[in-house]
């Protein structure tokens, strides 16, 4: 798995067309590659109690993970 159109699939699973657009060229631009973007997905958040970013969608919480990757696009901390 790597390419944006594998993130952009896995995404489409939790989030709207515009969503996935979003996040995915976020984590993209952020890590680098669609590559390490998956592997952002899956890696634990603290702020989630330690579940990865996929986990937490899974769990019904996609707004959330949403919601934090804009408060850190804006700035705030992690």
């Amino acid at each position: 798995m790597g390419d944006r159109f594998e993130l952009q699939k896995l995404l489409s699973l939790y989030y709207s067309k515009e969503e996935v657009i979003y996040v995915s060229s976020l984590l993209i631009s952020w890590s680098g590659s669609s590559e390490e973007a998956f592997s952002w997905l899956n890696e634990p958040i603290p702020a989630f109690g330690n579940m990865t970013a996929i986990e937490a969608c899974e769990k019904g919480l996609s707004e959330h993970i949403l919601t934090y990757l804009k408060q850190i696009e804006n700035g705030s901390f992690a």
